[in-house]
């Protein structure tokens, strides 16, 4: 991901403001007429503590690099230029370029994902109608523009975060077009420097969920398990663990950042399926070819300890959300669980779990 957050602390926004802006100090903010509107009674204020300005007048409300776009016409990376981050704007070109064109691709925007999501940005909760663009959808007409908005109102909504908290992006569940579904929505950067949640994966490597969490409590054990609603009902029932989740379900193992789970006891809590084991340990196809689980790229990262709880004894598809909702008490899971625990080690000459 772009991270705005190293670029916006280096510069001086009441300097940035003042040099096309008379301001004078009111307090702990600069008020100065506004730039984007007629007015002679000034309404426009810099409030340098909270990192924005914001007029009253017009409503404008931006940070030094969505100021920028808008004062001087500046796209994103030509932005970051102006602010002095060189190396800001080259990550926007790069990402643009690294995407690569086929002659059977249908045309498709590019919106660049930003970390982290600013504080101006609209936040998703659950219940609560929110709006999302999606870059993949078809033209209205032959020949159009991409991309269309889509109207969610979604029954969870999972805030991804990094280690110190900072807004990344979220999971969705979701009913879209008669299924349900958990999309990925982060905050992105359009070809012309607008600004919007879309439908688009967090960059690779992707993060973990409970990033934060993690960082928290350094010193507790992990567990790990499938969807963030098994992480979040894990999370109230097993409180002595840190418990994350990964974005992308079953096939999205693969495409993971796993380097937080560095010298960390590590339980693995599959869903009792085919998936859920294959996702957790790996999987073996017809063709012989091994598909690295949760296990081998925790153990690649240098976790201390692998251990696996055993579900096999259970449902097809049953996981720790669907005990807590057939009644089981955080006791009982917690004795159930040790009960069927066992080691987990990877063959470092095969990649294997066993």
């Amino acid at each position: 991901m772009i991270n705005t957050a190293a670029l916006l602390a280096r510069v001086d926004l009441v300097d940035l403001v003042g040099r096309e802006v008379t301001l004078k100090k009111q307090g702990a903010e600069w008020v100065g007429c506004c730039p984007f509107h007629d007015e002679r009674t000034p309404s426009f204020h810099v409030v340098p503590a909270k990192g924005f300005v914001h007029c009253f007048g017009c409503g404008a409300h931006h940070d030094a690099i969505g100021y920028t776009m808008a004062m001087y016409h500046y796209d994103f990376a030509e932005a970051c230029r102006k602010l002095g981050g060189q190396e800001m704007g080259d990550a926007v070109r790069k990402a643009v370029r690294a995407v690569p064109q086929r002659a059977n691709d249908k045309p498709v925007e590019l919106w660049v994902p930003i970390y982290p999501v600013p504080d101006s940005a609209p936040r998703w909760v659950a219940g609560e109608r929110g709006s999302v663009w999606n870059p993949k959808r078809e033209p209205r007409v032959p020949g159009g523009t991409p991309g269309g908005w889509w109207e969610l109102a979604p029954d969870r909504a999972d805030a991804y975060r990094a280690a110190d908290g900072a807004l990344m992006g979220y999971v969705l569940r979701v009913m879209i077009e008669g299924k349900k579904m958990t999309p990925t929505v982060t905050w992105c950067i359009g070809p012309r420097g607008e600004a919007r949640w879309c439908l688009q994966h967090f960059p690779e490597p992707r993060p973990l969920c409970g990033l934060d969490a993690l960082a928290e409590r350094p010193d507790a054990p992990v567990l790990v398990v499938e969807g963030e609603k098994c992480r979040a009902v894990s999370a109230g029932a097993l409180p002595a663990y840190v418990c994350v989740a990964w974005p992308g379900g079953t096939k999205g193992v693969k495409y993971v950042d796993f380097s937080p789970l560095a010298g960390r006891d590590v339980v693995l809590w599959p869903d009792a399926d085919e998936g859920g084991f294959g996702a957790m340990l790996g999987y073996v196809d017809g063709s012989g070819l091994l598909h690295e689980g949760v296990a081998q790229f925790a153990h690649r990262a240098g976790a201390r300890s692998l251990r696996v709880v055993d579900v096999s004894v259970q449902s097809k598809g049953w996981d720790i959300a669907d005990a807590i909702e057939d009644g089981w008490t955080p006791r009982q899971l917690a004795g159930w669980a040790k009960a069927r625990v066992r080691t987990v080690e990877v063959r470092e000459s095969e990649g294997m779990a066993v």
